[in-house]
């Protein structure tokens, strides 16, 4: 699932999605794409998928590398409560 080029500024407003970190809230470009093309992956070890998720993640937004640890572990959170939810659920 590749994520498309905005057409305009109000495309690009929606792909930024809101990450939580430890520090308060982020906005992350292409979050949901980048969450789902992992989910696609169905990868099984947490370690893997966060690694995946911050590769991909920082193709579109600035990550400093001090926060690396807490954009995994924040991605990782969503990751789960996004996809591993569904797949209990058999969508």
């Amino acid at each position: 699932m590749e994520s498309q080029k905005p057409c305009c500024a109000a495309s690009a407003a929606r792909m930024i999605k809101k990450l939580v970190l430890p520090g308060g809230e982020v906005g992350v470009v292409n979050l949901q794409s980048i969450l789902n093309a992992v989910a696609d992956l169905q990868l099984a070890d947490d370690k893997v998928i966060k690694e995946e998720l911050l590769k991909r993640v920082k193709i579109y937004n600035y990550v400093a590398p001090s926060a690396d640890n807490e954009y995994s572990e924040a991605l990782l959170q969503e990751y789960k409560r996004q996809h591993r939810e569904t797949r209990r659920e058999g969508k």
